[in-house]
This record gives C-alpha cells, sequence and structure tokens, in this order.
C-alpha cells in the first residue's frame, strides 16, 4: 500500500488549490471534486510527477470521477477513456488503487462504488 505524504498532499492541494486543511482522514476522498474531473486529468498530464505524486493525483481523479458518475447517474462518460489509458499505461503504480476501488471480495452489486465495475474491467475482473 502505498501512503502518501503530507509534503506531496500540501503540494497538490497547493497547486490545484484544493480547501486542503491537514487534518483530512482520507485526502483523495476528501478533496474529490466531481466538477473538477478535466482539471485534475490536465494536471496529471502538464506535470512531470513522482511515482507517490502520481499515485496521489489519481486518487483525487477516481473518487472525483466517482462522485461525478453518481452526481450524473451515469455508468461511463468520455473522460474514462482517458483515465483508464493513464491507469493502464503505469498500472503497477496503481496497483493499490485498482484494488480499493475494484472492491474483489463484493459480488453484491448494490454494495459496489459506480466506478467499480470501469476498475474490474482495467483489472480483468468481472461479478
Amino acid at each position: 500500500m502505498m501512503f502518501l505524504n503530507k509534503k506531496t498532499i500540501e503540494q497538490i492541494s497547493e497547486d490545484l488549490s484544493l480547501p486542503f486543511t491537514g487534518i483530512e482522514q482520507d485526502w483523495a476522498i476528501e478533496m474529490a471534486n466531481s466538477k473538477r474531473v478535466s482539471d485534475f486529468l490536465s494536471y496529471y498530464k502538464k506535470n512531470n510527477l513522482s511515482v507517490i505524486e502520481k499515485s496521489a493525483v489519481m486518487s483525487l481523479i477516481l473518487a472525483s470521477y466517482d462522485n461525478f458518475l453518481n452526481e450524473k447517474y451515469l455508468e461511463v462518460d468520455s473522460q474514462w477513456k482517458e483515465i483508464k489509458m493513464m491507469i493502464k499505461k503505469e498500472k503497477k503504480i496503481f496497483i493499490d488503487l485498482i484494488d480499493y476501488w475494484s472492491l474483489n471480495n463484493e459480488t453484491d452489486e448494490n454494495n459496489i462504488f459506480r466506478i467499480t465495475p470501469l476498475i474490474r474491467n482495467i483489472a480483468g475482473l468481472t461479478l
């Protein structure tokens, strides 16, 4: 499991003007913003990020995209193609995120995230 350090979270929060306070329990979930998925994707692509920074930003992207799908009552939209390509390109970096969002042991479709089927597809898993 990759743990994000405070310095990384502070820098990304500052760069992206996130309402970071330093007391968040789950930074990516708490900073997720469904209206900023494209901003976060752009930040990921335009910056030369370290492995830890990539993991942090992808955490933010996935949490934000899951919120976006929930709010819009969608299964997927055009942004997913880009997210999927980013994850597949560096799958080893994101193995913990894939594991988290895929909920491997959950078989009840009512107990999964909206993004779970998409992540399971990347991981080669099915319900």
